[in-house]
């Protein structure tokens, strides 16, 4: 089977039943190019049958560049990056809006959230809908780091998208949305919080 045809499952082509890390340079190959050969391994491990995989694949992919960016600028994990994202999008909320909307589990958004508090990057107040939570805002130096590191991600969002048109950024985030959307009305139950 070639290549770039569809496979439901590695024992179909026993050329694609490993996937080798296979990142090690090549003499005369840049870094990059040793990883790109082996993400697109990764890739073609599954065919088109297998569309959430590489969906998935990709979100892991962008998972580990923004969490070496973000521990590199701004010396937080990525979950206290998702807190900080969310609390200035959001403007003030609780740990458990947080939770929801990132759609992350409420301990990993309270570690962030002490861990954050500690390095006074982000406040609690009364909140008062609820007197057993708190409200999350960011200091003025949280602001300021996201500032700095969310100007450097856009730059990184435009140079991943270059190759894409504005045309078919709305087609591929139009795509997703209904995949999403399908994911969701065929599976309410195991996306309960």
């Amino acid at each position: 089977m070639a290549m770039g045809m569809d496979t439901d499952s590695a024992s179909e082509n026993p050329s694609h039943a490993r996937v080798a890390d296979d990142s090690s340079p090549v003499p005369g190959q840049s870094d990059g190019h040793a990883m790109l050969a082996a993400s697109e391994r990764r890739w073609q491990l599954f065919g088109l049958s297998h569309l959430p995989y590489r969906v998935l694949l990709l979100a892991k992919m962008i998972d580990r560049v923004t969490s070496q960016h973000v521990r590199d600028r701004a010396a937080m994990s990525l979950a206290e990056w998702r807190v900080i994202s969310h609390v200035e999008l959001m403007k003030q909320c609780s740990a458990a809006e947080i939770a929801e909307a990132a759609f992350v589990d409420r301990s990993e958004v309270s570690r962030a959230v002490a861990a954050l508090e500690s390095r006074k990057l982000i406040q609690r107040d009364p909140n008062p809908r609820n007197r057993k939570s708190s409200l999350i805002s960011l200091t003025p130096e949280g602001k300021a780091i996201y500032a700095m590191v969310r100007e450097e991600r856009t730059h990184m969002y435009e140079e991943w998208l270059e190759d894409l048109s504005s045309e078919d950024r709305a087609q591929l985030d139009t795509a997703l949305r209904t995949v999403m959307r399908r994911i969701v009305l065929s599976n309410p139950d195991a996306l309960k919080a």
